[in-house]
């Protein structure tokens, strides 16, 4: 099996496929329109990609404009679509953030085992689909990494002192207090953010048992908090331009990082 395909199974992550425009759906040139028709339709539509459907129905080239959001007359072009254009329909959002993030380019073609099958451009991934996908790893690694500060043997009348001797944050000890007077008995640090518990492992070292440096610890929480006061609020757009994608790709190599650390400190 295909290791990319086995890591999405395994991950049940979802798959560019949910995310793009199958070709069913998309608006497409034939193969006799000429270049002012096409130019017509994709000035219209705002498209700055505008496959071109073959007499047997298969794509095999697009119009596009040479620089992308100009739509100019002597700005389109006809290419062929090359094995550097397209992308596996399977690929996980993870690869396709890398695809983007390496490469100078804000489109792929998708293609399965026999035929291109659909169209994925950066903005595609502004989709709930991808917000929704990323609160879950975020939501994961908050799991993780209450798991590390209960193994490590604190408790949760040290933990409220530790908040109260430092003056930080009332917030979890409230939410604590709230829980506890209704009866509920939960952990103290199921009443923390993640900002609340990154503080807490850097506050007891606990990062050290993960092996990973204050340093690293601190950089990889700055960008996972930021992501998720992005995707927290989907009325702000995760992708804004190149920098958000290479930013997206390296934080989510921190999620992934610092969650394989600690479960793999919580299986010895």
């Amino acid at each position: 099996m295909n290791l990319q395909i086995a890591d999405n199974i395994l991950n049940r992550e979802i798959t560019i496929s949910n995310i793009s425009i199958n070709k069913s759906d998309w608006t497409y040139a034939s193969r006799n329109e000429t270049k002012e028709q096409a130019f017509d339709r994709m000035q219209k539509n705002k498209f700055d990609v505008l496959p071109i459907r073959e007499a047997d129905g298969s794509f095999k080239k697009y119009f596009k404009t040479k620089e992308w959001g100009n739509f100019e007359i002597n700005g389109i072009k006809v290419y062929e679509i090359k094995p550097k254009d397209c992308i596996y329909h399977l690929t996980n959002i993870k690869y396709a953030v890398k695809a983007f993030a390496k490469g100078d380019r804000n489109f792929f073609f998708l293609k399965n085992e026999k035929e291109v099958a659909g169209l994925l451009t950066a903005g595609n991934l502004n989709s709930k689909h991808v917000y929704v996908h990323l609160y879950n790893l975020i939501s994961q690694l908050e799991f993780e990494l209450g798991r590390l500060i209960n193994r490590s043997g604190i408790d949760d009348h040290e933990l409220i002192s530790i908040f109260e001797e430092n003056n930080k944050s009332v917030k979890p000890n409230n939410r604590y207090r709230r829980e506890i007077k209704k009866g509920l008995d939960h952990k103290f640090i199921e009443c923390a953010y993640l900002g609340d518990m990154a503080w807490i492992i850097r506050q007891k070292n606990f990062h050290r048992k993960i092996r990973m440096s204050g340093k690293d610890f601190d950089s990889s929480i700055k960008l996972v908090n930021k992501l998720r006061n992005i995707v927290a609020h989907p009325v702000n757009s995760l992708i804004k331009g190149k920098n958000s994608i290479v930013e997206l790709d390296i934080t989510l190599t921190k999620i992934e990082v610092l969650t394989g650390k600690i479960q793999s400190y919580l299986l010895r």
